[in-house]
């Protein structure tokens, strides 16, 4: 099944991986749960490996959108600015 799409843009990234997690990360398109590319399945396991973190402890951080543009509030002193 297809993701839904985003109500905001997404960002690119680039990584660098040793060749031995490529193959792991070609592998896991196979299962087809993680997606159809390396970079979606780094994405899907990137994703997973946050909120399992954020379900031990990782304080989660509040977000909004204005004007299109995604907002986080700084943890410390409760204001917001925008996601560069």
């Amino acid at each position: 099944m297809a993701r839904p799409s985003n109500t905001f843009e997404s960002l690119t990234m680039t990584i660098a991986v040793t060749p031995q997690i490529k193959a792991y990360l070609e592998d896991l398109t196979t299962w087809g749960t993680y997606g159809a590319s390396p970079a979606e399945a780094a994405r899907t396991i990137l994703s997973k490996g946050i909120e399992d973190l954020l379900g031990h402890g990782l304080p989660r951080r509040q977000f909004k959108i204005e004007d299109g543009k995604v907002l986080k509030q700084d943890q410390d002193s409760g204001s917001w600015a925008q996601i560069k």
